[in-house]
């Protein structure tokens, strides 16, 4: 029994010794809505997109390089022919005939793909290689595979350097 009221006793003293402390509440500052009726006065340009469109500068256009090695299969060549990029999409080849071109940036790649199509010194077919980033400015193309964008198994590797 005495161990009954002993108990009895600490428990009371427990519940009655508590204190809740009291924690003022804290007020977050609601901000007032954006204005969205004049959405185009947040960009510094009105809203407008930018010279060519809003797409990527494309160094290539005016620039001259000359094709200096071509391995295909087991031959190698040495063919020295000179590939104009006279604009965004337009190629030619030896002051020939205008062919189409497409120069793309990879995504998650700082690589970009360029396409060459009806490209006589590959065949005349429409072949497509990853070249690096700054392959303009660094003014060369080393050993880049070339693969038939019709047949993805037949490839060639080529070498052009800029003039």
């Amino acid at each position: 029994m005495k161990k009954i009221l002993f108990l009895l006793a600490i428990t009371t003293l427990i519940f009655t010794s508590c204190t809740k402390e009291y924690v003022e509440p804290k007020y977050v500052e609601v901000l007032e809505e954006p204005n969205t009726t004049n959405w185009n006065d947040d960009y510094g340009n009105g809203g407008t997109l930018p010279p060519n469109g809003g797409q990527p500068v494309n160094d290539l256009i005016g620039t001259r390089w000359v094709l200096t090695k071509v391995v295909s299969a087991f031959a190698t060549e040495f063919p020295n022919d000179t590939i104009d990029f006279v604009d965004g999409t337009h190629y030619t080849l030896n002051n020939g005939a205008v062919r189409n071109y497409q120069l793309s940036i990879i995504t998650s790649s700082t690589n970009k793909d360029i396409s060459l199509y009806y490209f006589a010194l590959f065949g005349g077919s429409h072949y497509s290689g990853q070249v690096g980033q700054y392959f303009v400015g660094d003014g060369e193309i080393n050993n880049v595979e070339f693969e038939d964008i019709q047949n993805p198994s037949s490839t060639i590797r080529a070498w052009l350097i800029k003039i």
